[in-house]
Formats: C-alpha cells, sequence, structure tokens
C-alpha cells in the first residue's frame, strides 16, 4: 500500500539569540529519505536570518 511522501521537520538553534527553531523539510527523494530546505530562514523569536548548515541534519521531535 502506498502511503505517500511525508514532511519532516528539523530543528536548528538561532545564531543570535541561541533559541531552538524548527524547518519544514520537503521531501524530494522517493526510494530514498531526501529533504530539501530553503538556504535561509527566520528565527521566530528574535528575527534573525539564519542560514541553513550543510547536511546531515537531525530531525525535530
Amino acid at each position: 500500500m502506498f502511503r505517500g511522501r511525508r514532511s519532516v521537520d528539523f530543528e536548528f538553534v538561532c545564531w543570535q539569540c541561541g533559541e531552538d527553531c524548527v524547518v519544514y523539510g520537503k521531501p524530494t527523494g522517493f526510494w530514498r529519505e531526501l529533504y530539501e530546505l530553503p538556504e535561509d530562514w527566520e528565527c521566530w523569536n528574535c528575527d534573525a536570518t539564519n542560514l541553513t548548515p550543510d547536511p546531515p541534519w537531525t530531525p525535530a521531535e
């Protein structure tokens, strides 16, 4: 049975305030779990622009 691809959220730390931020990972692979993340994202706490680090990324809990 095909269940479809699901998104995965990844957790990163803001460079400015140190707060944990969750970034949505869009699935790009079919047979393997590959995800695409934005190049940069805004911190929910301080609005600082952060750059997405190079993989591997740890999924958020």
